[in-house]
């Protein structure tokens, strides 16, 4: 059976769970990726010394930086933000994939 592309897409925006994450000042300790879907950067990997180590997890995209829409920008450019804010407290919106037992 043939699945449309929207139906996907509905599919997928269904299985993440957005989340606000109150990163501190200084460097957080994630790794990012540029996405290889489409547009966008991911989570590639989180240091176990991060303050987000509990919050923030391979996989996961970053949509907002202080309720900038960054969800279609590449790592340079998230970068480049975080580290312009660096010295300050940050709302990041996060979209989680959601674990299949959950």
């Amino acid at each position: 059976r043939h699945i449309s592309a929207s139906a996907r897409q509905a599919a997928a925006r269904t299985l993440r769970s957005r989340s606000e994450v109150i990163a501190p000042p200084g460097k957080l300790g994630i790794i990012l990726a540029n996405r290889t879907d489409s547009r966008g950067t991911v989570v590639s990997g989180v240091r176990t010394s991060s303050v987000l180590a509990d919050r923030v997890s391979p996989g996961d995209r970053i949509v907002e930086i202080d309720g900038e829409d960054v969800a279609g920008m590449n790592v340079r450019e998230i970068t480049t933000i975080m580290a312009r804010k660096a010295e300050f407290e940050r709302v990041l919106v996060i979209m989680s994939a959601m674990s299949a037992h959950c």
